[in-house]
């Protein structure tokens, strides 16, 4: 059993709505406006089953010019078209442009339903046929069955479901392997339910309990409960009319055009790479930075076009696009879209998205246009391969790469295995994701980061390592700390350097200390335990052991990393059982009388301000005490 979605277009008052409850049973003319109007203002829903057994959903859209934008909505997840036409008007304006819409978004089998047939006789019947089929040329409803039909009399209603269930036949099965989205084309609250949310389910299939975002607004919430078409479901699939009680996110927060998806799949963009479709029949052409209002799923938003490789396009040419937006969507592979003019409002064209999140190109760049052919035409083998390229030495994850390009997992699986056995790529698993890095882009990060230690080392020779931190603001600062501890991890791995804690030294230097140095470490260690809780200071060590002060500064860098010595300020290092001493006889002291002033401490160590106090900073510091006016109490 498949779910198609029929979407009605058509003229107003050419009986969409009449057609659809006779079809149906239901009336989709659910606003008291609309039936006060007799026109079908917002979105109308209704299912019935067809003779194959396959469910069709039904969604009536509105046929008034004014109300355009809520039948784009609900273009959007369609799998087939029912054309209205009225015999006694014949094609209208609206007719033509609910067909161009259609075509634009890339629906390719339809049906015409001639309705109110029973109003004129046969000869105009045959008039108005012709006149369609001949409407319908050069677009994907060329050839489409005509069926003439009367809702109120009953006639044709047999023969248009026979015709529906034959195109529907033709109709493949959704990819539920995908992640699911869901265009929002309904909000409200229901009394004792809470924020319900209705749309075409595109892709995949969704769940109760399913933990969910809301884009573009970046909202999380949980599906408390589904409902395919008034009947409560366990999970929802693609194709099917869908409502979601949704947990955890406010009504007033959510509108028409927002997008539920998994956390995490998609990313809101404010650009989107494009063909551009002009239609034939507008008046002008379409310039450069042209102010449109574009559609996209049931989302309208303001924004310019951006022609990448020409001065203006005119009716009837196609070209490549650069779509900068007013206000963020959440686009993707293979997404179609329609423009309208901003003012006066008319449809001029559309197309499909080919990159959901480019960078911002500049106009007439050959690379650029190569770039865009690739992902247009090219194969999935071609395409994952040229993002590995663009990306280069930032490693990316899956999901990065279905943000450019949508393939199921199985299918991205033997892509990514194939391009590693070519050794074009390489795969690091870390402890929160699985990454890939093009191997040329590796080799120059490995390159810079070797380089980099070589030369520490050789200026630094009494050094453990680099901080981590350090190499990566050296020589991969664009990388994100994830990204970096990718390139850590495989370096590591390879035996190219060695990783300990957050200190990273190059594998073929020898940082063990020779007999000389171990003996000055030796020496140093001893004259901080003589000094015990008055110990010399970085000045005073460099004249009692004579070891140069940069020398010096390593040595306790080592011990401190060893945990021998604790540093206490920038130039006052403590032997490590000198400090448990001095925390033990401060915490007796408290136990027993409460409070410490820093003149009793003082005197408990023994020592003068010059060390009391950097000592008792320390303790604060460290949680065990706290101040209380002048004194010290324990935390």
């Amino acid at each position: 059993m498949k779910n198609i979605i029929i979407g009605t277009a058509g003229h107003i008052d050419h009986g969409k709505t009449t057609l659809i409850k006779a079809l149906t049973g239901a009336d989709t003319d659910r606003l008291i406006e609309e039936k006060k109007r007799g026109i079908s203002i917002d979105l109308g829903f209704a299912q019935f089953k067809l003779p194959s057994g396959n469910i069709a959903g039904v969604v009536d859209v509105p046929g008034h010019e004014r109300f355009v934008k809520n039948m784009l909505a609900g273009a959007t997840g369609m799998d087939l078209v029912l054309l209205v036409v009225a015999a006694d008007d014949g094609v209208m304006p609206q007719t033509r442009e609910h067909l161009s819409i259609a075509n634009i978004l890339g629906v390719k089998r339809g049906v015409v339903a001639l309705t109110k047939a029973d109003l004129v006789d046969k000869d105009w019947l045959d008039l108005v046929t012709d006149d369609i089929k001949e409407t319908l040329k050069g677009t994907h409803f060329e050839g489409a069955p005509i069926v003439p039909v009367s809702a109120i009399k009953g006639f044709g209603l047999k023969e248009l479901i026979e015709e529906i269930d034959k195109v529907a036949k033709e109709v493949s099965e959704k990819d539920l392997r995908v992640p699911y989205r869901l265009p929002i084309d309904r909000v409200f609250t229901l009394k004792g339910v809470g924020t319900v949310v209705t749309g075409t389910l595109w892709s995949g299939k969704i769940s109760v309990d399913e933990q969910v975002s809301i884009l573009p607004e970046k909202l999380n919430a949980r599906v408390r409960s589904l409902q395919v078409h008034d009947e409560p479901v366990e999970t929802a699939y693609a194709g099917q009319r869908v409502a979601v009680n949704l947990v955890g996110a406010d009504r007033g927060n959510i509108k028409r055009g927002d997008i539920v998806l998994p956390p995490g799949y998609l990313e809101p963009t404010y650009m989107f790479d494009a063909r551009l479709h002009l239609l034939s029949d507008v008046s002008k052409p379409l310039k450069n930075r042209m102010r449109v209002r574009i559609y996209h799923a049931t989302h309208e938003v303001l924004g310019r076009v951006i022609l990448l490789n020409e001065e203006e396009l005119n009716p009837g040419e196609s070209d490549f696009v650069q779509i900068r937006l007013e206000a963020p969507i959440v686009p993707k592979y293979g997404d179609k879209y329609v423009i309208r003019q901003y003012s006066p409002m008319y449809t001029i064209g559309g197309g499909e998205i080919i990159d959901g999140h480019p960078c911002k190109h500049k106009r007439f760049r050959p690379d650029v246009i190569f770039r865009l052919e690739v992902l247009e035409k090219g194969e999935p083998l071609e395409i994952v391969s040229l993002i590995f390229k663009e990306s280069f030495d930032t490693p990316i994850t899956k999901s990065d790469i279905i943000s450019h390009y949508e393939l199921s997992d199985e299918q991205l699986n033997t892509i990514l295995k194939l391009l590693a056995e070519r050794n074009e790529i390489l795969s690091v698993r870390t402890c929160e994701n699985n990454f890939f890095i093009y191997g040329k882009g590796y080799d120059e990060l490995k390159k810079s980061a070797l380089d980099y230690l070589k030369k520490y080392h050789e200026e630094n020779p009494l050094s453990l390592g680099a901080k981590k931190d350090v190499v990566r603001a050296q020589t991969m600062s664009h990388l994100s700390l994830k990204q970096a501890d990718v390139v850590f991890t495989e370096l590591n791995a390879s035996g190219f350097i060695v990783l300990e804690g957050d200190t990273v030294r190059h594998s073929k230097v020898n940082t063990e200390l020779n007999k000389a140095q171990k003996e000055k470490l030796k020496d140093v260690l001893s004259a901080l335990q003589k000094g015990k809780f008055a110990p010399p200071t970085l000045s005073e060590l460099e004249s009692i052991s004579g070891i140069p002060a940069d020398e010096l500064k390593e040595y306790l860098r080592i011990l401190t990393s060893k945990g021998d010595v604790t540093r206490i300020k920038h130039d006052l290092f403590y032997y490590d059982d000198t400090i448990v001493e001095a925390k033990n006889r401060l915490v007796d002291f408290l136990e027993k009388n409460g409070k410490m002033s820093p003149v009793e401490f003082k005197d408990l160590l023994g020592v003068t301000r010059k060390y009391a106090l950097p000592l008792l900073e320390y303790f604060d510091s460290q949680k065990i005490t706290r101040r209380s006016g002048s004194d010290r109490v324990l935390r």
